[in-house]
């Protein structure tokens, strides 16, 4: 089951799992947030603080919390001094999450120059350590390869959001600053995003659900073919080559063939057992296909784009990732306590009941459903139901993660 795995040099427990259990607070800040907001217009102020709590303070702060364990554990990269670099990591990233919200709702300019600084140097400061030590790495798979582009990409990402953000807090928003933050949404979820989730998927799914293998062919297609579509991305965008329709389509049959051989494996896996887990791993590639489908579509019709937003944030990654941690966060709480050599431990199965993660299921699946037709139908009333429940949604999800680390601290006391 843990073929290929480096256990000897997983980090401690406590350095990812502070970003497991930050993670579904934000996303319950920014349901409330969202709660209170009468405006849902994607470039209004508190829309922008709601869905940057979700994509820095939820799936970033998992991102990091996740690479924390698997860059030594799956692909051989030691991050050095892992306690320090994650603590350094989590109160730079926390704290610029904080600044940046507070600079989108109550608009003061010297919030935007603090938050700008913070994360800056939070998310650069861990990205380009991870970088550095993937770089080293003498056998490189293609899960190594992939986790690297994707770093690569966050990095452009991440540069063009802080001059985006300077551009605020100045006011000097140029003719170029909407197709900046075209390449910014593109480069965040493509090229990091999707492409580490491609990375990690390849290492997850066999590991996690005795599924057969990715075939390296498979992987390299992708990956690569992915990587090149995005670099040549801004030659269409900035020279307005009129390739858009084209850039999409290319992207979009990447994804779809991801889909397609990923819910074929988790279809035909070996054990059978109803697991809660691929209902959120399934459900998330069903959204990423609707997703891309209707990015295709909006260069046809006139739709409006909030719903994209959640088909690809909310239904493909912030479901994966709920799926993903559910499997996780079992698994360290496992593996940690039996290093220790504690005997009476509670199977990865048993530590968060099935029932309990199904409710949840179905309640982040329905929030999602509501979300889309919400923004599709430019119903406020319909938008503001969905923010309910996916606040419900977190909370239960943050109460299932938090019951299996305190099995942890009750059996490493003992």
């Amino acid at each position: 089951m843990f073929t290929g795995l480096s256990l000897d040099q997983a980090p401690p427990f406590r350095a990812p799992l502070k970003f497991f259990l930050t993670a579904p607070i934000f996303a319950i800040l920014a349901g409330i947030f969202a709660l209170f907001s009468n405006n849902y217009e994607l470039h209004s102020p508190n829309f922008i603080a709601s869905v940057h709590l979700i994509t820095l303070g939820y799936m970033v702060m998992l991102v990091f919390g996740a690479l924390q364990q698997m860059l030594p554990v799956v692909a051989g990269a030691v991050i050095p001094r892992a306690k320090l670099t994650a603590d350094i990591t989590y109160i730079l990233l926390t704290l610029g999450v904080v600044f940046f919200t507070l600079g989108f709702v109550v608009y003061e300019k010297i919030f935007f120059f603090i938050s700008a600084s913070l994360l800056l140097f939070g998310l650069l400061f861990f990205t380009v350590t991870a970088l550095v030590q993937l770089l080293k790495v003498q056998n490189r798979s293609y899960i190594v390869k992939g986790m690297s582009i994707s770093l690569i990409f966050f990095i452009g990402a991440f540069l063009l959001a802080i001059h985006l953000l300077i551009s605020h807090a100045t006011g000097n928003i140029s003719q170029l600053h909407y197709s900046f933050a075209t390449l910014h949404y593109n480069y965040i979820f493509f090229g990091f995003i999707f492409l580490l989730i491609v990375s990690i998927t390849i290492q997850v799914v066999p590991m996690f659900w005795v599924a057969e293998s990715y075939k390296q062919k498979d992987q390299r297609y992708i990956i690569y073919l992915t990587s090149a579509i995005l670099a040549l991305f801004p030659i269409n965008l900035f020279l307005e080559l009129g390739l858009t329709l084209l850039y999409k389509t290319a992207l979009s049959s990447m994804a779809l063939y991801f889909v397609y051989i990923t819910i074929k494996k988790l279809k035909n896996r070996k054990r059978k057992l109803k697991d809660i887990t691929v209902y959120f791993y399934n459900t998330s590639m069903i959204f990423l296909s609707f997703g891309v489908v209707y990015w295709l579509l909006m260069s046809f019709i006139d739709i409006p784009s909030g719903t994209l937003g959640v088909l690809l944030g909310l239904g493909f990654t912030v479901s994966l990732m709920n799926g993903m941690l559910y499997k996780i966060v079992p698994f360290l709480t496992w593996f940690h306590l039996n290093s220790k050599g504690v005997l009476d431990i509670p199977t990865m199965r048993e530590m968060i009941p099935q029932n309990k993660m199904q409710t949840q299921y179905y309640i982040h699946t329905t929030s999602v459903i509501v979300f889309a037709f919400g923004f599709l139908l430019s119903q406020t009333i319909i938008i503001k139901g969905a923010v309910l429940l996916f606040i419900l949604s977190n909370i239960l999800f943050f109460i299932n993660i938090y019951s299996t680390a305190k099995i942890y601290f009750k059996k490493e006391i003992k």
